[in-house]
């Protein structure tokens, strides 16, 4: 495509997450909505009366693929985890670029067989993590390639929510729709981000979690060792009265602080503060998963949480689950170097 062109983009899945993935577009003059699709045909319908009143509403991904609207060029996945290899595999075989919510898939050999559908498509696939997308992060991978952010020796994750009353009577609890609880919908931040900053994959797992009588895990817990040798653990709460999350890393040359969805990096060395410059941008939503899947399609720019940030978190979270269930240390299924 040429970098003037538009690229059109279908909302699959018209719930309250798709409202942030809608309004996203909107600040990006180089997309445009052609198509929402729901079950519910009043979401449908919400979603073009308030954002585009042109757009095309479908009931199901397979009629949007049937008759779909001309030129249509990517669809944004929003709908429950489990569905998203299906949906994903399906959008590709049909030559459309595709932006999935996280977690990508809820299995590794989903993960690997989607990977193998990106390759035989051609066709991009990104991940809507929200860290790798944030000028914090961003800042974090310059240094880590200039060599100025050291060798990571710990890291880090923190999240408390009320997650267990908030998802409560929705799929999120349905183990057949969301493929896990609290670690694998939310924790997935918490863990990509961690993932993303390692750039490596956990090699080694223990995990802990308490479902405190829900369907799912609440609360849960885990220690990482990743290829390097670093070493990482991670607290997944989901019973909280407030909110708190907080991704730590420690190198042989300073001490990071920041989140699992940017807006904040703090750093010190030798007990002084370090100033870690932030990257700029002069392009509309820069940093969202939106504008780098935009840009990406237009050849502009490398998708920064591709498939194999995807396959790295689902070859963790089965570990995860398998840990808990077995009550030992597992071994994390190795993802190929290729990926």
């Amino acid at each position: 495509m040429s970098t003037n062109d538009t690229v059109n983009i279908a909302i699959v899945g018209c719930g309250g997450m798709a409202h942030w993935h809608v309004e996203n577009y909107q600040k990006i003059p180089q997309a445009r909505l052609v198509a929402f699709v729901d079950v519910d045909e009043k979401k449908t319908e919400e979603f073009r009366s308030r954002y585009a009143k042109q757009a095309a509403v479908y009931s199901s991904l397979d009629q949007l693929i049937a008759s779909r609207p001309a030129e249509l060029h990517g669809v944004t996945l929003v709908t429950p985890h489990t569905l998203h290899f299906g949906q994903a595999t399906t959008a590709l075989e049909a030559g459309l670029h595709v932006l999935v919510e996280k977690p990508m898939v809820t299995s590794t050999p989903h993960a690997m067989r989607l990977w193998q559908s990106v390759k035989d498509s051609g066709k991009k696939l990104g991940i809507s993590f929200q860290a790798p997308y944030t000028r914090e992060y961003q800042a974090i991978k310059n240094m880590r390639t200039a060599g100025t952010l050291g060798k990571i020796q710990l890291i880090q994750g923190w999240l408390a929510q009320g997650w267990l009353k908030g998802s409560k009577g929705t799929w999120r609890q349905d183990p057949s729709l969301s493929g896990g609880g609290q670690m694998y919908d939310s924790g997935a931040h918490v863990l990509n981000g961690m993932m993303w900053i390692m750039n490596e994959p956990v090699v080694e797992v223990s995990c802990m979690y308490d479902t405190l009588g829900a369907p799912v895990d609440i609360n849960g817990v885990a220690i990482l060792r990743f290829a390097s040798g670093a070493m990482g653990s991670v607290a997944l709460g989901g019973n909280s009265p407030g909110w708190d999350v907080e991704v730590r890393v420690q190198t042989d040359k300073l001490q990071l602080r920041t989140g699992p969805h940017g807006g904040w990096l703090n750093a010190s060395s030798d007990h002084k503060p370090f100033d870690i410059a932030l990257p700029n941008h002069d392009v509309p939503a820069a940093f969202t998963p939106h504008g780098n899947f935009v840009r990406s399609i237009l050849g502009l720019e490398e998708l920064q949480a591709p498939v194999r940030y995807g396959a790295l978190l689902s070859a963790l979270m089965d570990a995860m689950y398998e840990s808990a269930a077995q009550k030992r240390p597992i071994t994390v299924k190795p993802v190929p170097d290729e990926l």
